[in-house]
């Protein structure tokens, strides 16, 4: 299987990437911004399924919302279409898609595009729209709150919490890249226009205060040669994550 990840060099398609090569996927084309316009073209014409992460989150004009998140998705769409490749196709959303901004407004246009592709050439379209996400390659200041505490705290850095009760939706990378993989082992079907529902045990809330003495516990215990104490599935993943944060000395 000729499989596209567009997105393929961020924290969510680098993750993918080594999950499908683990699982003995070793047909994958890479998309990303340093892609070619033919590279582009023939990973289009030949793949049999995409991953279309890519997508803007924190432009530098607002603007970019709409065509780096709706605006990109319809051209892989007809991309696609121009090809004669109709294929399945899963988007990465955000469950920003449901609210009334500016990066919520493109996320559900970019989704509305792949819907209608799904029901217009009647092939099979996934829609994830993901809570927080958080694991290794993460991006400090960027991708996640997560990611910024565990850069800052292994390097002695300041960290800011405007609000410690504040409740965070999270799930981790290697739960997602797992359900993604899933989809392509079983061909699940779903009717068109149906977002695909994340598993509630897999999607954690906690408090940031919370969130952040656990990665300064982490810290601690280094320090003082120990394992940490983990308690429950969400630390040993934070911790992971925390891990993969270290710097090499």
């Amino acid at each position: 299987m000729k499989i596209l990840i567009t997105g393929a060099k961020g924290f969510l398609g680098k993750n993918l990437m080594k999950a499908l090569t683990d699982a003995g996927y070793d047909e994958l084309f890479s998309y990303d911004m340093d892609s070619s316009r033919e590279e582009f073209e023939g990973y289009c014409r030949e793949c049999d399924f995409v991953f279309h992460l890519a997508g803007v989150n924190r432009p530098k004009d607002k603007s970019e919302f709409i065509s780096g998140n709706k605006g990109f998705t319809e051209e892989v769409l007809q991309e696609l279409l121009s090809s004669g490749n109709k294929v399945p196709v899963l988007l990465s959303s955000s469950i920003q898609a449901g609210l009334d901004n500016d990066y919520g407004r493109s996320k559900r246009a970019a989704e509305e595009a792949v819907f209608s592709y799904g029901r217009e050439n009647s092939v099979p379209v996934y829609v994830y729209r993901f809570p927080n996400l958080f694991g290794r390659w993460s991006r400090p200041n960027y991708n996640t709150v997560i990611a910024t505490f565990c850069y800052n705290i292994a390097r002695d850095i300041p960290i800011r919490i405007d609000d410690r009760e504040k409740l965070l939706p999270l799930s981790y990378v290697d739960d997602v890249t797992g359900q993604f993989i899933r989809i392509l082992k079983t061909g699940i079907k779903l009717p068109a226009g149906e977002f695909v529902v994340f598993p509630p045990a897999l999607i954690y809330e906690r408090r940031l205060g919370y969130i952040a003495d656990r990665i300064f516990a982490f810290k601690d215990a280094a320090f003082s040669g120990r394992e940490p104490e983990l308690k429950d599935e969400f630390e040993a993943k934070l911790y992971e994550t925390y891990r993969s944060f270290l710097p090499e000395k």
